[in-house]
């Protein structure tokens, strides 16, 4: 298909996206994350500044559960201002262990705590998992019953978020490879087909620096997309700007910003076909703000 098609395709599938996609507005979907939460406090305008400029609707905040509600209250409130929703942000490789649970369940109910004691204009409207326990050890001696603690979490946190709030958004973290690890119980159901169909949304971790073609973003998700579609789910697609050891093709570090930019204008064009896709993340906001121009 050549970009002359594919932009029609888009321009076709743009006012079903809109009509489909999250509460944020009518824009499709512009993610990132913010893992360095005291710099809600250091630098709030620069961070609302940056996020604005670059089109960003949707933040991921790294929540400190230590820390009083008021401590975010300002910087959610410039944030949602400036037309940015923000969803609490939380996770760790542990977190996809049963003796963590409490961990989780008391994030949930930090959100649940702040957005009694705020305006609308400042409430948090989701709340984002990064479980990551494939990096664990025991993902490599016991993975199906990590994956059975991790299930059980994802339960557990899903019932708690509905019972504080059902408008909560919920959404999770997935790499692109994790489809090809399947339940314990269900050999024909993967994990991530699993956790697609539990949350409002996922933000599948496709790290690579091209949009299209062999080893490139959008060569890595279709499993994702076609299991959304047909769970009725969102699935926004991430990218990494962080130096990676990887390999060069894996972050846009090198390409720096407005080559990023091209690539992900033209990866919403290759995916418009999608109801399911509903946009893009950047990660992250700290690394992000320092790629070249």
């Amino acid at each position: 298909m050549n970009a002359v098609s594919r932009t029609a395709i888009f321009l076709l599938m743009v006012p079903a996206l809109f009509l489909t996609g999250f509460s944020f507005g009518e824009k499709p979907i512009k993610a990132t994350w913010l893992w360095q939460t005291y710099q809600t406090a250091s630098v709030p305008e620069q961070i609302v500044s940056f996020a604005s400029a670059q089109g960003v609707n949707l933040l991921y905040l790294k929540i400190d559960t230590t820390l009083k509600p008021s401590y975010y209250q300002s910087f959610i409130q410039k944030a949602r201002a400036a037309g940015i929703e923000v969803h609490a942000l939380g996770g760790k490789a542990g977190w996809g262990l049963e003796r963590n649970r409490s961990e989780i369940l008391s994030l949930v109910d930090w959100v649940g705590r702040y957005n009694q004691t705020v305006e609308k204009n400042a409430a948090i409207t989701g709340v984002h998992f990064d479980i990551e326990p494939y990096t664990l050890p025991e993902w490599k001696s016991s993975q199906n019953e990590v994956i059975r603690q991790w299930m059980g979490n994802v339960e557990a946190y899903l019932a708690k978020a509905k019972e504080l709030d059902p408008s909560l958004q919920l959404g999770c973290d997935i790499p692109f490879w994790l489809d090809k690890t399947v339940l314990p119980e269900q050999p024909n159901v993967s994990i991530t087909e699993w956790l697609i169909s539990k949350h409002d949304h996922v933000a599948v971790m496709a790290y690579r620096d091209r949009a299209e073609g062999p080893n490139s973003i959008s060569s890595l998700i279709p499993q994702e997309l076609e299991m959304a579609d047909r769970l009725g789910k969102k699935v926004i697609v991430a990218v990494e700007t962080k130096e990676s050891n990887e390999g060069n093709f894996v972050s846009f570090y090198e390409e720096g910003t407005a080559r990023m930019e091209d690539e992900l204008n033209k990866l919403a064009e290759i995916l418009a076909s999608h109801p399911s896709f509903a946009g893009v993340a950047i990660h992250s906001y700290e690394y992000w703000s320092m790629l070249k121009e």
